[in-house]
């Protein structure tokens, strides 16, 4: 079969149309189309076909795991899930998630820190719930101890006491206890740690 015509997709530039012998036949990515220098008079048999095909659909999952990462940060087991969800063939899904990591537009350490970050300067969070949520994740246990091993005990018992002087004046109860449980509860909602907490809010309120 002659390839007889390729035509840009009106829609998506960086996909084509392939015509052989006069009738529409497939459409590859731009990538697909470079890689096996598809051009016009070009002759396929069926066995060469099928491998553009299979290149094309492995293409796709990748594009849809930059698609993915270009909407936010996202680690390896979200990605994955992801595509699993898609329903794309598993080998393709490796293939895809390889190529993303050989790349460095997926590297679960670089999110991890990024995450982290986040979460301190921005969330608040204490250790604990920032550790919970890269569990779920998907990063490495090792990973996740390497990285939250920079914040020192003192940095950590510093963001509860900002955000308690900050709670507190929200807190509107007269009575010592109960301003003493919703400190608490606020705090450890926040995720950190019940020493962390205990010290905070005695801090703040005095020691009982």
């Amino acid at each position: 079969m002659k390839v007889t015509k390729i035509e840009y997709q009106k829609k998506n530039k960086d996909r084509f149309n392939i015509y052989l012998d006069d009738e529409y036949a497939f459409a590859v990515d731009v990538n697909v189309l470079i890689k096996y220098s598809l051009k016009k008079d070009m002759v396929l048999d069926q066995e060469f076909i099928r491998e553009i095909l299979k290149s094309e659909e492995r293409q796709k999952v990748y594009n849809y795991g930059i698609y993915i990462l270009s909407k936010s940060a996202k680690s390896e087991k979200e990605v994955r899930r992801k595509m699993q969800d898609k329903g794309f063939d598993p080998q393709l899904i490796d293939d895809a998630i390889n190529e993303l990591k050989e790349k460095k537009y997926l590297d679960d350490e670089k999110y991890c820190e990024m995450f982290i970050r986040h979460k301190i300067n921005i969330s608040k969070d204490g250790v604990r719930k920032i550790k919970e949520a890269l569990y779920f994740k998907g990063i490495d246990r090792e990973v996740i101890e390497e990285k939250l091993a920079n914040i020192s005990e003192e940095d950590e018992e510093e963001r509860a006491y900002l955000l308690g002087v900050k709670k507190l004046h929200r807190i509107s109860e007269g009575d010592s206890w109960k301003k003493r449980m919703k400190l608490s509860n606020y705090l450890l909602g926040k995720g950190f740690e019940y020493d962390v907490v205990n010290r905070t809010v005695n801090r703040l309120l005095g020691a009982k």
